[in-house]
């Protein structure tokens, strides 16, 4: 079976929704992060003195500190605080920052978080990747689940800060592979008409998990708690872990064929019963509302005619010249009977299926005989029958028998040729899965092309995430708001990338990235006076630049997965996130590196590599409505414009002649010029009449 033939229904509805709870927990533990650096308001109380200091202590009257300022004047020389600094917070407050004073000349460290993290994220998308195209996606869905949800427990007990790092970096690699072992698993599982669709469900579960994130974060202030209330719908998962299918898509790619019949049977067998117990409902509502309907009308009996009874008289004239030629012949009789007794088991047995085959086929006749005929004929033919059964007996042996020993050889050893085949073919495919991958000029331009738009719209995000202002109202209520603003961006995405495709998508998503980038910079270089019209103006173009980067990066999620083939999926969209992470990690060192570097520098230089990235765009084959491939050698195929339109006008002839066949037979079926003789066969008496 094919896996675009795969009929959609509740338990592949049911099984997406499933999925998205694991996009709910990777969403949470990506964001973790803002929540783990919160650094609230602090001052230094000196020792035996009821004097406080807001904020970070500066000296300036070391001689070592005098040298510093006059080679690099513009950086502030921190000092240790005499005393101790405590934290103000209005909820009692306990973040990373506070638990293990974070700030001031320990600010450093406090960085070093995210970047353990993300080379955490990094690392994951590499190896599981790799691991998702070898073993399977299902396997490293468990794997990564459950690991992460280890880890996150094992941070709740966790006591010291180098240990918390090494933890969070591990935690990284699991969930980032949880993140893309989930969606390629949830993509290939679904037809090509419901891909969009079920993309748009893993975004919205990844917007809720930042909403969820939000409202925990607002009813637990210790991040010790927080960590492992993060962790709870891990532990739900173990309920319905074991109902997820592997992918039918990669078990056909990979050759387990068995496997992949399995899985397609398990789909059909639970679609089935969610069809059938709703049918059944429908059933009883139909009987309580029609309890008092008319009657059926009873099936209508054939007709005899006169024509019918020439022909049955002829057919009794053939027998009985049939009948005399076998009694002549009885010594050839006798040694086919001896020929078949030496035939093997399989032949007796189907000749014995024949037999039975023969005697209802024998028995519909005389039925039909002794029905139809005139009283006067009914003991010649019982006379005849037993004469003529014998010898049918013998010539339907010798005939099927004869016939069904051809086929059933022809068969073995068309079987035998198609498992040695295959079973080469795949030694084939799986020794040079590596080999074309160097070779396919193809396959490494449309890798470097996708590369550069993730590794561009990660810049872009992190350098407007950063540049983004702080409103005055709660830190919680912001980035609830803002994950309510990415579910509304992903259903207009939905009807964007559904209409115009892939590629225009992403090319005027990431043009818009690389204008708002520029705009933002003309504003920083030529900006003298601040006026609240023109941060009021610079507000609107980071909130559209925030909106169109969250665009950007669900397209190249989709677009990424639709592009490569199954074998390979896995270690591409990995090889992709770790290009994008390695983005984020570079823009992160320029903007901590500020005093050195101007800030409309990487602005100007991200806006510039965006537009570049949204004309390479272009070069990309569009995937809407495309199947996905499954091997390299079929990713050029599929990519063909001319192949894959003939091949939809052909599909699409098919299923009109099919429907027509189908029309026409239903059309005799239920007309009262046809009358259904037995055996599949339909009489039309209109016609034997206009004969006459």
């Amino acid at each position: 079976m094919n896996a675009e033939d795969v009929k959609v229904g509740c338990f592949q509805m049911m099984l997406v929704l499933l999925l998205g709870i694991n996009y709910v927990i990777v969403a949470m533990s990506h964001a973790l992060l803002i929540f783990h650096n919160y650094t609230p308001e602090f001052y230094c109380q000196a020792k035996d003195s009821s004097h406080k200091t807001y904020g970070c202590q500066e000296t300036a009257n070391l001689s070592i500190v005098a040298n510093l300022t006059s080679v690099l004047p513009e950086v502030p020389v921190l000092a240790a605080c005499s005393g101790e600094y405590r934290f103000v917070t209005e909820f009692a407050e306990n973040s990373v920052v506070t638990e293990w004073g974070l700030i001031c000349e320990r600010r450093y460290l406090s960085f070093l978080g995210p970047t353990v993290y993300y080379t955490g994220v990094l690392l994951g998308a590499w190896i599981t990747g790799f691991l998702a195209d070898y073993i399977g996606r299902l396997p490293v869905q468990a794997i990564c689940l459950y690991a992460q949800g280890t880890m996150a427990v094992a941070l709740y007990m966790v006591q010291s800060y180098p240990a918390f790092l090494v933890l969070r970096g591990l935690q990284g690699i699991f969930v980032q592979g949880l993140q893309n072992s989930t969606y390629i698993l949830s993509l290939e599982l679904v037809p090509v008409r419901f891909r969009t669709l079920v993309a748009l469900i893993m975004q919205i579960s990844w917007s809720i998990g930042l909403v969820l994130l939000a409202m925990l974060s607002y009813m637990i202030p210790d991040w010790r708690i927080l960590q492992l209330a993060v962790s709870v719908p891990t532990a739900i998962t173990v309920l319905y872990i074991w109902i997820i299918p592997e992918s039918p898509r990669w078990l056909l790619a990979k050759g387990k064929l068995t496997e992949a019949d399995i899985a397609f049977e398990r789909i059909a067998k639970y679609n089935s019963c969610c069809i059938r117990s709703r049918t059944e409902n429908i059933f009883l509502q139909e009987a309580c509302v029609k309890s008092n309907a008319t009657p059926i009308k009873p099936e209508r009996k054939s007709r005899v005619t006169s024509v019918e009874l020439k022909k049955a008289k002829a057919d009794e004239n053939q027998r009985e010249e049939a009948t005399s030629l076998l009694n002549r012949s009885e010594q050839t009789e006798r040694k086919v009977i001896e020929r078949t007794s030496e035939t093997n088991s399989i032949n007796l047995e189907n000749s014995s299926f024949t037999l039975d085959l023969h005697r209802e086929t024998s028995s519909f006749a005389k039925n039909f005989d002794e029905k139809n005929l005139p009283s006067s004929s009914i003991c010649d033919r019982n006379s005849r029958t037993i004469s003529q059964s014998s010898d049918q007996r013998e010539i339907s042996l010798k005939d099927t028998e004869v016939v069904l020993y051809r086929i059933k050889k022809e068969d073995m050893n068309e079987n035998e040729q198609k498992t040695e085949n295959k079973k080469k073919q795949m030694n084939k495919m799986n020794s040079s899965i590596l080999k074309n991958m160097s070779k396919s000029l193809m396959l490494r331009k449309h890798g470097v092309i996708m590369i550069c738009q993730w590794w561009t719209s990660a810049m872009a995000c992190v350098i407007l995430d950063d540049l983004m202002p702080n409103f005055p109202i709660n830190r919680h209520i912001t980035f609830a708001v803002g994950g309510v603003l990415e579910i509304v961006t992903y259903i207009f995405i939905y009807f964007v990338v559904s209409k115009y495709g892939r590629r225009l998508s992403m090319c005027i998503y990431q043009s818009f990235n690389g204008a708002v980038c520029i705009l933002i910079a003309i504003f920083l270089i030529l900006k003298t006076t601040t006026t609240p019209r023109i941060d009021l103006v610079k507000t609107i173009m980071l909130l559209f630049g925030k909106m169109t980067v969250t665009g950007t990066i669900s397209i190249a999620y989709l677009y990424t997965v639709e592009t490569f083939p199954t074998v390979i999926r896995g270690s591409c969209l990995g090889l992709c996130v770790v290009f994008a992470k390695l983005g984020s990690l570079s823009i992160l060192h320029s903007l901590l590196s500020e005093q050195h570097m101007p800030l409309p520098v990487p602005l100007l230089a991200v806006g510039i590599l965006c537009l570049i990235g949204g004309l390479l765009v272009l070069i990309l084959p569009e995937t809407l409505g495309r199947i996905l491939p499954d091997r390299i050698t079929s990713m050029e195929d599929i990519i063909d414009d001319s192949s894959c339109k003939r091949d939809s006008v052909n599909v699409e002839n098919d299923t009109k002649n099919n429907l027509t066949d189908k029309q026409i037979l239903r059309e005799k079926l239920f007309s009262e010029d046809w009358v259904d003789a037995g055996n599949g066969i339909l009489v039309n008496f209109t016609e034997n009449k206009n004969i006459e």
